[in-house]
């Protein structure tokens, strides 16, 4: 019986200790528009915007959210979609790629020499498609995707109609 309740004991300070492990934990906001809210849900007051790159240090854990802290001392709820275990890479300047925003790519594009490669599309692929044959319609109509623009805000109303992301129940 005692050695049960040392096992139950031991097992629930391992516990605690993972959580203690786990709480002092390093993340970087790896996504522009990292908002520090004041309570762990998307529409609580958003205490501050945190600039990708920046170390936060993990104080708690809830569901889909981080209670942080930055190295200036703000603290704040984050959703966990905008952070990474790893620092993002230095950017070297807008090279006009269409995934160049996504944290840890290796998609480049190439020098801009056409049209269609200042959007990120390679000669590669220009050659590609090329000898493939690729009708006309085809190149059009991705002319068009490329050439859409979405604002943050309407961005953001869309993940919240759509209840993805920072926005899910």
């Amino acid at each position: 019986m005692k050695r049960k309740i040392l096992v139950m004991v031991l097992a629930a300070f391992l516990s605690l200790f993972g959580f203690a492990a786990h709480a002092a934990d390093a993340l970087w906001v790896a996504s522009e528009g990292a908002k520090l809210k004041a309570d762990h849900s998307a529409s609580s007051e958003t205490l501050a915007a945190v600039p990708m790159g920046t170390r936060v240090t993990v104080l708690e854990s809830e569901s889909r959210w981080y209670r942080v802290r930055t190295a200036s001392g703000g603290e704040g709820w984050i959703y966990r979609g905008k952070l990474s275990d790893t620092a993002p890479e230095k950017e070297t300047g807008d090279t006009g790629n269409l995934l160049s925003g996504l944290g840890g790519s290796n998609i480049s594009a190439d020098e801009a020499q056409t049209s269609r490669s200042i959007r990120g599309l390679s000669k590669e692929t220009e050659q590609y498609t090329k000898n493939k044959k690729t009708p006309e319609a085809y190149k059009q109509a991705l002319d068009q995707v490329l050439a859409i623009r979405v604002t943050d805000e309407q961005l953001g109303v869309f993940l919240r109609a759509g209840k993805i992301g920072e926005y899910a129940p």
